[in-house]
């Protein structure tokens, strides 16, 4: 592959240059947006639910995703500073 090929291959991930978060929002807003899509695709949660809900209900999900990865990589950090102190 030569340099033109790669830089193509760079640029079509990117759109031209633009940094992905640029083009996708944050890690926040990418979630959420997956989780909304996800609730949609529910006929049972779509049909009983507003949108604004809907969105209201992703972003409690993902405070709640947030929350347990946190204490999980502090549970990983806890068991590291452990098998390091014995």
């Amino acid at each position: 592959m030569d340099s033109q090929q790669l830089y193509q291959l760079l640029e079509s991930f990117t759109n031209g240059g633009t940094p992905l978060p640029a083009l996708i929002g944050t890690k926040q807003e990418m979630r959420v947006t997956i989780l909304v899509a996800a609730l949609i695709s529910n006929d049972s949660v779509c049909s009983n639910s507003e949108p604004a809900e809907l969105v209201d209900a992703a972003i409690a999900y993902n405070n709640l995703i947030e929350e347990r990865l946190g204490v999980y990589q502090q549970q990983q950090v806890h068991t590291l500073e452990r098998l390091l102190e014995g």
